[in-house]
């Protein structure tokens, strides 16, 4: 029995329920059950709860508050992007001609924000790209759904960057690690890099066009896979003519040179300095008649001689900065720096053995190994600039989506570097130092009117220097 408090909120169409001497009142209704044919009561929702006070019914939930479309969007970088990034766009469309806009967005705003995935529907609504490209569905389930799709089409992927590949010579490769947070695929192995770090990993490989000063062609290996073992794969997929591999000193042990003679690859690339082929006779003697000769590198006198096929360099500017620093190391009382191991190293600073089987002069093989620096400049950026020094893709068509979409971010900022390069602003700004005076300018609506808001004196004299014209 209930008490008499209780029972007075019973009515048709109610029924009241004890649960841990609390009571709760229901809404029900009855449907005809054509099995037991009978009336069956089904509960239709809560109402509220029943206490000698009184009834407290049920909070009603708050009615969600409505879409609003931001008035003011980011606008300087999607305009910079956008007079650079018009080929680029173009080639998505003719290769992925349903997906071109959104992989084109979403490189975009890798660039210039450095989201991850998750958050690009946010800060896609909160830039003038969506109103350029609209009603593109960036959501996390969409983005699941297009990494899929996208990483299964290798084939479409490589064809792409084939367009940018054609014509061009003297393409560099060489590769970096990238760190894996995944458990799941494959290509995530326990590997080595050059910061001694052995956590799961995957492996870039990626060719650099001299010529066109602009990454071209990229593929991802598994993080037990060395550089030199996939070389000839990757060329013969790309199609790419006139390969030459420069790597680091970390690279050149015999096995890795045995590698590249049987894969008839042309190569250039240095001895470690404790290497048994490192002949250092002649930078001991310190007569600088005992070279070959001498030119000039930035300016800089740099004196040579070869040996048994291999080119030895030595730079006296270098040699003086390697020395100083050395000596400091020593004076800070740094673990493994003494005295005598600088009197062991004296002969080798400021010098590099390069072994090359290009049929160069001395000065061509220096300088076409000085161009390593251009392909640094790529991992740089790419690890840097775009924060991608790890991935957190969990699947193997995941990755190759997510490389894919960094190549796109990549040509874009190799757009903005050499946009730089060409005004000769390159002294005074980096890429992102342009990208950081781009961030403040915005599109503001009034009245439903677009609007370009208030440009520094600074940030319009970069934009002018650099013929940029944002209206």
């Amino acid at each position: 029995m209930y008490p008499e408090w209780v029972l007075k909120h019973k009515r048709p169409g109610v029924n009241i329920s004890k649960i841990k001497d609390k009571y709760y009142l229901y809404e029900v209704s009855s449907v005809w059950d054509k099995e037991k044919k009978r009336a069956r009561k089904i509960t239709k929702g809560y109402l509220g709860r029943i206490t000698e006070e009184g009834f407290i019914p049920k909070k009603a939930r708050a009615a969600p508050l409505p879409t609003v479309d931001p008035t003011v969007k980011n606008y300087g970088g999607v305009v910079v992007t956008e007079t650079i990034g018009c080929d680029i766009l173009e080639k998505l469309r003719l290769f992925f001609p349903e997906l071109a806009e959104t992989i084109y967005v979403i490189a975009v705003m890798r660039l210039l924000h450095n989201h991850p995935f998750k958050r690009l529907e946010n800060e896609y609504e909160h830039s003038y790209l969506s109103e350029i490209y609209k009603n593109l569905n960036l959501s996390g389930k969409n983005m699941t759904a297009l990494l899929r799709r996208l990483g299964d089409n290798r084939e479409k992927i490589v064809e792409f960057m084939k367009s940018f590949i054609d014509g061009t010579e003297h393409l560099l490769f060489d590769g970096t690690a990238i760190i894996s947070k995944s458990e799941k695929m494959e290509t995530s192995n326990v590997g080595y890099n050059a910061h001694r770090q052995y956590d799961p990993q995957v492996n870039l490989l990626y060719a650099f066009s001299s010529e066109m000063k602009m990454p071209v062609y990229y593929r991802v290996l598994a993080g037990n896979i060395r550089d030199v073992t996939a070389f000839d794969l990757c060329v013969r997929e790309s199609g790419i003519k006139g390969v030459t591999v420069i790597a680091d000193k970390g690279f050149g042990s015999k096995e890795n040179f045995e590698m590249l003679e049987k894969t008839e690859l042309k190569y250039i690339v240095p001895l470690k300095r404790n290497s048994e082929a490192y002949l250092n006779t002649k930078f001991e003697s310190g007569n600088k008649a005992d070279f070959d000769g001498y030119f000039l590198f930035n300016s800089r006198p740099i004196w040579y001689y070869s040996d048994h096929g291999v080119c030895y360099f030595l730079d006296s500017e270098l040699k003086i900065r390697e020395e100083k620093d050395y000596l400091g190391r020593i004076e800070k009382k740094l673990e493994g720096y003494t005295t005598d191991g600088f009197l062991a190293k004296q002969f080798k600073f400021g010098t590099i053995a390069l072994k090359s089987n290009l049929d160069l002069s001395p000065e061509d093989t220096y300088c076409r190994y000085k161009e390593r620096g251009q392909i640094e400049q790529t991992f740089d950026f790419l690890k840097n600039l775009l924060d991608q020094d790890k991935s957190y893709m969990q699947s193997q068509n995941s990755i190759e989506a997510w490389a894919f979409i960094n190549h796109i971010s990549l040509l874009l900022c190799y757009g903005l570097y050499n946009l730089l390069r060409e005004k000769e602003l390159l002294s005074r700004f980096s890429v992102p130092d342009l990208l950081s005076h781009l961030k403040y300018i915005h599109k503001v609506k009034i009245s439903n009117v677009w609007f370009t808001s208030e440009i520094s004196k600074k940030t319009s004299k970069l934009l002018l220097d650099l013929d940029v014209h944002i209206t």
